[in-house]
């Protein structure tokens, strides 16, 4: 069998976390790789009430193949029987002992070496200082362009005041040694991106400025466009979400056929664009754009960590039409045991299946290991000049 234990891991999205997850319940644990629990609880407006919603959650979490394989290779690794509280209560004692210890721990035993951090939505925002001080890796941001919006609406009424403000917060991101942007913008109005004038923003901006997101397409697309036009021309990456999600996503424009278009303009085609969770399910699709567009990218997260029993079709699936050198690992986990499961899999299923590409004459045994290597690390320093 192909060994890939040597080869070190940039993992291309995951969440921060805070220091308080070093006690998790059962409940929290096997959540994470759960995605019916990991969406439904992650959402900014409540899906449903807690009293409601909570006999579904634990029947997602029972009956989930990656919650049972999280179980499983956990008590493996803790040394301890298989049952959830054996295993939970092994893990806190590992945790609360020495937290970074633990975390570093997990993540020697898969080779984690970097993590590119997505701050995601939540207030106040975890900064990489604070990551660092439990968390043993190389980090980078990856500044969440929506949270700007969603603050600066809040606090300003006036176009060309609001405007101003959210060209710094770029700038301040830049400063601050953000290696890409991040638009969740499938999550507010869609993919479907138009490129519109400020001046049209501006009547968007005054008219929607209180209302549900849905109703702020023409302000989001236009403040996406600007914010790709600032990238490239200072030379960071656009991590777009182009992928299924929480419950308010706008699940009919969240295919990343939808970016196509945008993507494909003469305006944004010098833009460098990693799809982010390689569009799925639809990972054929984001494979094969990446394939055409030659500054498009894909990362594999989210369905590695949500969609762990299935991780081998999804690798055959970008595999077969993208250029191995345009794709990226991640997982999209928020504590250390979610990275770590996911990396583990990963790596099990990719030397599979590079085995079976071996047998079938695409590559010698040297290239696949290679393959890998690129797709683990490799492709993030290039990439990132990391």
């Amino acid at each position: 069998m192909i060994d890939l234990s040597g080869i070190p891991v940039i993992d291309n999205h995951v969440h921060p976390w805070r220091e308080t997850t070093r006690h998790l319940t059962i409940d929290e644990l096997r959540g994470h790789p759960a995605f019916s629990d990991a969406v439904l609880t992650s959402v900014r407006r409540p899906y449903l009430p807690v009293d409601q919603l909570e006999p579904s959650l634990k029947l997602f979490r029972d009956t989930n193949l990656g919650a049972r394989y999280l179980l499983g290779e956990l008590a493996r690794f803790l040394d301890v029987d298989e049952d959830w509280r054996t295993v939970v209560d092994a893990r806190n004692s590992a945790a609360e002992a020495d937290y970074r210890a633990w975390t570093d721990r997990l993540f020697k035993d898969v080779g984690i070496d970097g993590l590119l951090v997505d701050e995601g939505g939540g207030k106040p925002r975890i900064t990489l200082d604070e990551l660092g001080k439990h968390v043993p890796a190389r980090l980078w941001r990856v500044a969440r362009t929506d949270n700007f919006i969603r603050d600066l609406l809040l606090e300003t009424d006036n176009w060309p005041r609001f405007f101003e403000r959210y060209q710094r917060e770029l700038e301040a991101a830049i400063a601050d040694g953000a290696i890409a942007f991040k638009s969740v913008i499938a999550y507010r109005t869609g993919l479907d991106v138009q490129p519109v004038s400020e001046d049209e923003a501006r009547r968007n901006f005054e008219s929607n400025r209180q209302d549900l997101e849905h109703a702020q397409k023409g302000l989001r697309d236009f403040l996406l466009c600007h914010t790709m036009d600032v990238a490239r021309e200072r030379g960071m990456w656009m991590h777009i979400h182009a992928a299924v999600g929480d419950p308010d996503i706008v699940y009919q424009r969240a295919n990343p056929a939808q970016l196509y278009p945008l993507l494909h303009s003469e305006r944004f085609r010098a833009n460098r664009v990693v799809l982010i969770h390689g569009g799925w399910p639809w990972v054929d699709e984001a494979a094969a754009i990446a394939s055409i567009l030659p500054n498009v990218y894909v990362d594999v997260s989210e369905g590695t960590l949500f969609g762990m029993p299935n991780v081998r079709q999804r690798i055959m699936e970008v595999l077969e039409a993208c250029p191995y050198s345009k794709i990226l690992y991640g997982a999209d986990g928020s504590i250390p045991e979610a990275l770590w499961i996911t990396a583990r899999r990963y790596k099990a299923v990719l030397a599979r299946v590079l085995e079976d590409l071996v047998a079938e004459g695409f590559c010698n045994r040297r290239e696949a290991v290679q393959v890998a290597r690129l797709i683990l690390h490799d492709n993030a320093v290039r990439m990132y000049s990391l």
